[in-house]
């Protein structure tokens, strides 16, 4: 990765699995975005980590 690189052409370099938990990520940051307790959306993302990993 470069500084040069787009956040797109990062993410064509991923593999599936990673650019299925970045959009769950994404996701959830987005619905968790005016979360009072910022170590919930943590959790969340750890949970779906878990989930790709089986």
């Amino acid at each position: 990765m470069t500084t040069q690189q787009t956040p797109r052409e990062i993410l064509n370099e991923l593999s599936p699995e990673a650019k299925a938990l970045a959009q769950r990520v994404w996701q959830m940051e987005r619905q968790y975005l005016h979360v009072k307790n910022p170590t919930l959306l943590t959790e969340e993302i750890v949970r779906a980590a878990k989930e790709l990993a089986k």
